[in-house]
């Protein structure tokens, strides 16, 4: 990690500060990579959501030593304030994630966001303005460099759900057999009798696997020109 390290203090950095700043951006790549496998795979939390977990991990680490360096002489333990507001902001996270009527997590990156911007809270409040800074930056960055690739992982993985409402039973038989057409397993599919534009709807969330990389869009415009579609989203 030395030339590393050798790169950022070029830029006149100290040693302390180029460290902070290598951390940071470590932990938001070891995130994101470990969300990119779970994108893969159509899991709610993507590279975005494990990246500012990850990062707000780290940065609460550096603050805490920061703080011990900072504040070691004094009688009263000044990370204990920052302990609880780390705790307390998971009420907060926890009330911004939601279930939606198709069976959707949602809120998985909002809850990372706030959590992490107690950590950027904490390390500006106590005085590490290099951290609250340098953390801004590569959360910033990285933010929207993993939504960019969250997306486009998002369009074209093997796995796909859908929400689906057809006219008649035989819609769905059609649905089948396009997908099936389409070399796609049905993983799961769950008939739904509620939320229905019509009461007389054949209505289903279905989990698909295509054992490939697909394009979605395809596979949606395939399903839309069926007979009898009445409604389609992916979820």
């Amino acid at each position: 990690m030395k030339p590393i390290l050798d790169f950022f203090m070029s830029f006149g950095l100290s040693e302390y500060e180029s460290a902070t700043l290598l951390k940071m951006l470590l932990s938001s790549i070891c995130g994101g990579l470990i969300g990119l496998e779970r994108g893969m795979k159509g899991r709610p939390a993507g590279p975005k959501t494990f990246s500012l977990v990850c990062l707000g991990a780290t940065l609460i680490m550096i603050t805490g030593n920061y703080i011990n360096i900072t504040f070691s002489s004094g009688g009263s333990d000044p990370t204990r304030m920052a302990a609880q507001v780390i705790s307390g902001i998971g009420f907060l996270g926890a009330g911004s994630i939601i279930v939606t009527g198709h069976n959707q997590v949602k809120g998985l990156t909002t809850a990372a966001a706030l959590w992490v911007t107690a950590a950027l809270g904490i390390a500006i409040g106590s005085g590490f303005y290099f951290g609250g800074i340098a953390g801004f930056c590569v959360i910033y960055i990285t933010s929207f460099i993993y939504q960019c690739l969250d997306d486009k992982i998002l369009e074209t993985s093997r796995a796909m759900k859908i929400y689906v409402e057809g006219k008649d039973e035989d819609f769905m038989l059609r649905l089948i057999n396009c997908l099936t057409a389409q070399q796609a397993k049905i993983v799961s599919l769950q008939r739904k009798s509620d939320s229905k534009w019509y009461a007389e709807d054949a209505c289903a969330i279905i989990e698909l696997d295509f054992g490939k990389r697909v394009s979605h869009k395809m596979v949606l415009e395939k399903i839309r020109e069926l007979e009898g579609l009445r409604y389609i989203e992916e979820i």
